[in-house]
């Protein structure tokens, strides 16, 4: 059983605790409170029998337009946001409740969310490797249970191509489990967002390309 919990069973549950929003949490730069908060919202979920959390978020918060992520990052240095995610998650082991860290490769310099349409990260490698895509790279390094893929085109990434991450073998066989050497669980974004079910009409089609892309979990 899996939720989306960032903030505590209350991002989904009504009636629940609710703890600080990301940004909160990077802002306070006290990684034991961080951990506790991580290993608390961790035993909340244990107790409802839920055992795997889509959290935490590692994008970066460097884009003011950005309507979809904002609160929900640690912040906008991307050293501070790899500690700060490193703690959270330290907590959550600490209860046996696996995690995710999310939205690969980088959902943070969009200006588009991703639940109405496709956004673009436009940046080349270079830059990326350096802001974005930097937490999941040094957090793959130390084990991590899963990445979550992002619906969002990387052209950087794909040879020019604009194609969803979620949908790009490139991107998760070639550049996540190729290049970045992840061999964890590679989970998609929900399924339903506009940025790529508006492109698939027929029952089947959009769930046979996300599998075929490397997708472990829909």
């Amino acid at each position: 059983i899996a939720i989306d919990a960032e903030w505590g069973l209350a991002m989904r549950v009504e009636e629940t605790d609710q703890f600080p929003y990301a940004l909160t949490l990077g802002a306070a730069k006290d990684k034991q409170l961080i951990t506790q908060v991580g290993q608390t919202i961790a035993r909340d979920l244990r107790k409802t029998g839920i055992h795997w959390n889509f959290a935490p978020v590692v994008d970066m918060n460097v884009q003011p337009e950005n309507p979809v992520i904002g609160y929900r990052s640690f912040g906008e240095d991307a050293h501070a946001v790899t500690e700060t995610a490193r703690a959270f998650i330290k907590g959550m082991k600490a209860e046996g409740v696996l995690h995710a860290i999310k939205h690969f490769p980088g959902h943070g310099n969009t200006k588009v969310d991703s639940h109405l349409g496709l956004p673009v990260l436009e940046d080349n490698k270079e830059t990326l490797l350096q802001t974005d895509i930097f937490p999941f790279v040094e957090l793959i390094k130390e084990g991590v249970d899963a990445v979550m893929v992002g619906h969002l085109a990387v052209p950087a990434l794909t040879d020019g191509t604009i194609e969803s991450a979620s949908l790009s073998p490139t991107i998760i066989k070639g550049f996540l489990r190729g290049e970045l050497g992840f061999n964890g669980v590679v989970v998609t974004d929900a399924m339903n967002m506009h940025a790529i079910s508006q492109d698939y009409d027929e029952p089947g089609e959009l769930e046979l390309a996300a599998f075929a892309a490397g997708n472990d979990v829909l």
